[in-house]
């Protein structure tokens, strides 16, 4: 039975978000490789700003904004903190 790699994002169990699927592979090789992608791009995001400045926080936001836009999977997938592969069966 043929099968492909499904590449989804979950949430933490409080923030109450569905999981999303994202990509769908042929090769495990390749949807491993994007969802390390994914997390490499996921754990570095702007730095949050430490002090009280109004100007800071609102270049922070900006910041945000720009890279939650230039994620790989999207800016919906930008507010998820979990990416897995999952092996699905073709043809059932």
């Amino acid at each position: 039975m043929a099968t492909v790699f499904l590449v989804m994002a979950t949430a933490r169990v409080y923030a109450h978000k569905q999981p999303i699927p994202l990509r769908v592979f042929e090769d495990r090789a390749e949807a491993d490789g994007w969802r390390d992608k994914l997390i490499d791009y996921h754990i570095n995001p702007p730095e949050q700003p430490t002090g009280d400045s109004d100007e800071a926080w609102v270049d922070y936001h900006d910041q945000l904004k720009t890279w939650r836009a230039g994620h790989p999977a999207g800016a919906v997938a930008a507010d998820y903190q979990h990416f897995g592969v999952y092996e699905c069966p073709l043809g059932l």
